[in-house]
């Protein structure tokens, strides 16, 4: 999300930033005399005669500090008066200061270096510390309040994606607000975005409503604003068009919950299964179907005239979750589709004795699955206390090891305390010629 939010926002502000953030220094090796812009000699912004040594990007709030090679800089510093040449040692110390991650002392010396607030700012918003970035945001808006380096549109913008992201929707909204007036279709998407965390799906549908040109996640958002208002048909409607730009699991389920027509779901829920990419999404297909399945060989067996008792797939599922999805799919396949070929060959007692048979071969696929998971548990289990032992041996081994050493060292030392006289008299001399 933080992401998309950014993208919108150079989409948004990107060609309206003034001068100052799309102008920088440009250097060339080849070039004797480095130009920049003079435009970035910002006076009445703190510290701003310093820009002209960092280029700023229009897509986002930074300032990337130019880094030359000696001989470039060389090149550059003598291009440079007395005064400036005293500033852009100036930016180096703070520069070195910033390549060490040592924040903490730039803002004690430099309180109101506005660069490096920039970078600070662009730093925390990259590793998502958005509570920080707000903080910093706050700062570089209170320096360049009259907008001259970062324009004010974008502050604001940047305060929206930081509050969003952050989980602050009614503060993002009330920047993104600001701006519903342009019209613009990434404004709209994102005030439609905070409504539907805020859970106003009425407030999200009026908004996607507005959009000239909804992408695809704004479909997505006004199918779950519907889904949510309980207005099948209408999410039904973005189903089919999310389904028609991605085929894919969600977007089958999606139409499968909306749709009225029961034959449409168990199919819509059959081939969802089909294009499932885990476990989860095969379980999440397989209940729909069951459902479905059961319900369908419920009705049937009601319409016959004798009493049979109806084979009912969740007694058995429900003992062996442990099962693979992939697995429990084909067994649920083929105990529904074993059920209805004995309704259609068999009546009476017959057709008693097939569920029977049904029943008792699923009772014994149970209980040879408990049985294959329960061994497997016992050879798990005898595995962990194997090495459980053989980490205790280990242990032990290495407690008797320290314990020689410990006895050798107390041997020595009794040999030598026991023999002081020898060791006085007949210790080795030594003579210097």
């Amino acid at each position: 999300m933080k992401k998309i939010l950014l993208t919108l926002a150079i989409m948004i502000f990107g060609t309206g930033l003034n001068a100052y953030s799309v102008e920088g220094y440009v250097f060339s090796a080849n070039d004797v005399k480095p130009a920049y812009s003079q435009s970035l000699q910002i006076s009445n912004a703190p510290y701003g005669e310093y820009f002209k040594y960092y280029n700023l990007n229009n897509a986002k709030i930074d300032a990337e500090f130019i880094n030359l090679s000696k001989s470039e800089e060389e090149k550059f510093l003598k291009t440079l008066t007395k005064e400036e040449k005293e500033n852009y040692k100036y930016v180096k110390k703070v520069q070195k200061l910033i390549e060490k991650n040592d924040w903490n002392k730039v803002f004690e010396k430099y309180p109101n270096f506005l660069p490096a607030y920039l970078q600070y700012y662009d730093l925390n918003y990259e590793k998502n510390n958005y509570g920080e970035a707000i903080r910093i945001l706050t700062k570089i808006r209170k320096l360049d309040a009259r907008g001259q380096v970062v324009p004010k549109s974008l502050v604001d913008y940047s305060f929206g994606i930081l509050y969003f992201a952050s989980g602050q929707y009614n503060m993002a909204l009330n920047y993104f607000m600001m701006y519903e007036k342009t019209g613009d279709d990434f404004v709209l998407a994102n005030i439609a975005n905070c409504y539907y965390m805020l859970g106003n799906n009425t407030a999200v549908i009026e908004y996607c409503k507005k959009l000239q040109h909804p992408q695809y996640q704004d479909k997505e958002l006004l199918y779950n604003a519907y889904y949510n208002l309980k207005n099948y048909t209408q999410a039904n409607k973005y189903a089919q068009e999310l389904l028609k730009e991605n085929y894919c699991f969600d977007n089958l389920m999606r139409f499968e919950s909306t749709t009225l027509n029961d034959n449409e779901k168990l199919s819509y829920a059959y081939k969802a299964r089909a294009v499932a990419q885990n476990d989860n999404q095969i379980k999440e297909a397989n209940r729909v179907i069951a459902g479905f399945e059961q319900a369908k060989l419920n009705k049937a067996v009601s319409k016959l005239t004798q009493f049979v008792k109806v084979p009912t797939w969740s007694e058995f599922e429900k003992q062996i979750l442990f099962v693979p999805a992939t697995e429990l799919a084909r067994k649920q396949d083929e105990f529904f589709r074993n059920a209805n070929n004995y309704l259609t060959k068999y009546s009476a007692q017959q057709l008693t004795n097939a569920f029977n048979s049904l029943n008792q071969d699923y009772t014994n696929y149970v209980q040879d699955k408990k049985n294959e998971y329960y061994q497997q548990q016992q050879l798990e289990a005898q595995k962990a206390l194997v090495l459980e032992q053989q980490r205790n041996n280990m242990l032990q081994q290495e407690m008797i090891r320290e314990q020689q050493i410990r006895n050798h060292l107390e041997r020595q030392q009794f040999y030598y305390m026991s023999r002081p006289y020898y060791y006085y008299h007949y210790r080795p001399r030594f003579y210097v010629w």
